[in-house]
């Protein structure tokens, strides 16, 4: 990315910092996105011309933060001159790279699921993926512009999206049955070598005796996957709202192993939503780049909901940025929350705020919304292999964050990973990190609640 931004992109940055500042037209009309400092009474921008540089940080309030296109020498990002305040490096083509995914656009780094990966991103090569970097610009930019506003007499206001900070629990139903033949024959698998197995002999051997009577004679015990009662039990004691996202089947071994149209599943779906919870399409792998296979399973799902469906998230995190948005888009979904690296938690671009995507192709800012994933359950005991404690302190370091600025923290729990057997002690370490969540006040929110916020 080497030009300066043009006007849709310079409009795309403005759109996402009016949450953070009330961006009114006195204001808009004093921004120049000039390399000419001899401007009087001008918020001036320096724009840049080269591409993207990894070798500048700058401090700001005691917080090393990168400046992707730097202009000027001066470690500084802005100063006033006389009647105007001038940034020196180029700040919103640094939010513009960031925010809208640019390093994904035409990007070949690809894994087998076809998802772009950490270890190739910009995050992981500047270390920034727990820090929403966007929202350090937005910041600055904020202070820039309340000391020009100070300087000329203008009204300036400050925005949060939340208080404290919004808390979004989320949970998608990719299985239900623990005790099924199925599953019961891939533990077995696993024990004769067949299959590779994630956790010791002795372990597995046992869940696999245990699981033999409860597969042969359903009801001849509680299924652990179909734990929504005591799921739900638990929130509403920390009264605390969720989103579920029900995957649908469309001929991939991947897809659910339970059909929507299931009684069980009805009432399901119906009791969640009794109790102010929502409920949304977890698309398919297919879905993510086939239009009608969205819509199908969309119209599909919504007969069951007995309602619209406004939000999704996709499979394993398949998701190609912007083809699967476009489709998402196209179907009338209003928002995703699929962008989050299924290695790393953190800020896949950034930022901790709901933005609206971008479509490099076209140049220009699509409609719908992305909920950015923070944090999900397989990234830290799966990809990562984290312990308990060490689980504890990366959640920590997230709410911090988002709390700085007011932000979304979206967590993401599948119904299916509460194995004692695979991970001993998964269950109290969830119960205790959501009361832990809860002790810092956050605002308990689903998906439809978000959109009530946004402009």
């Amino acid at each position: 990315m080497q030009k300066a931004l043009n006007q849709n992109q310079l409009d795309y940055v403005l759109f996402h910092l009016n949450q953070h500042i009330d961006l009114t037209d006195e204001i808009k009309e004093t921004i120049c996105y000039s390399d000419n400092l001899n401007i009087n009474n001008k918020l001036i921008f320096k724009p840049s011309n080269s591409s993207i540089s990894l070798n500048n940080r700058i401090d700001y309030n005691g917080e090393s933060i990168p400046c992707l296109f730097p202009v000027d020498d001066k470690q500084q990002w802005f100063d006033q001159v006389g009647d105007s305040v001038i940034f020196y490096q180029d700040i919103l083509k640094s939010a513009f790279y960031l925010l809208s995914a640019y390093q994904e656009y035409n990007s070949e780094s690809v894994d087998h699921m076809g998802r772009f990966q950490y270890k190739d991103s910009i995050q992981e090569q500047l270390q920034i993926i727990q820090k929403p970097i966007v929202n350090y610009y937005f910041e600055i930019i904020s202070d820039g512009i309340e000391l020009f506003c100070q300087i000329n007499n203008i009204a300036f206001q400050r925005k949060r999206l939340f208080d404290n900070y919004g808390f979004m629990l989320t949970h998608d139903v990719d299985r239900v049955d623990y005790f099924h033949w199925r599953e019961t024959a891939y533990k077995v698998m696993q024990l004769l070598g067949l299959k590779k197995a994630h956790y010791d002999k002795k372990r597995l051997a046992k869940a696999t005796f245990d699981a033999l009577l409860p597969t042969f004679f359903p009801g001849y015990t509680n299924d652990p996957w179909w734990n929504f009662k005591e799921l739900r039990r638990f929130e509403k004691s920390l009264k605390l709202k969720s989103t579920w996202y029900f995957l649908n089947r469309d001929g991939s071994p991947h897809d659910a192993k339970y059909n929507l149209e299931e009684p069980r599943i009805k009432q399901l779906v119906f009791d969640l939503e009794s109790e102010g919870c929502e409920v949304g399409l977890h698309g398919s792998i297919k879905t993510a780049s086939d239009a009608k296979a969205m819509k199908k399973a969309k119209q599909r799902f919504e007969k069951i909901a007995n309602k619209p469906i406004v939000g999704t998230r996709q499979h394993f995190l398949k998701f190609n940025y912007a083809c699967t948005l476009k489709v998402q888009q196209e179907n009338g979904l209003l928002y995703d929350t699929s962008m989050g690296f299924a290695e790393h938690d953190g800020f896949r671009t950034s930022y901790c705020y709901p933005f609206k995507a971008y479509d490099h192709t076209n140049d220009q800012m699509m409609d719908i919304w992305e909920f950015p994933l923070t944090i999900m359950d397989t990234t830290l005991f799966g990809y990562r292999k984290l312990n308990y404690n060490e689980m504890q302190y990366t959640f920590q370091q997230l709410t911090e964050e988002i709390a700085k600025f007011g932000g979304l923290m979206v967590m993401l729990w599948h119904n299916c990973n509460f194995d004692e057997y695979e991970n001993p002690g998964i269950k109290d370490y969830y119960n205790t990190q959501l009361q832990t969540i809860v002790n810092t006040q956050p605002e308990s929110v689903t998906g439809k609640d978000v959109l009530q916020k946004l402009p």
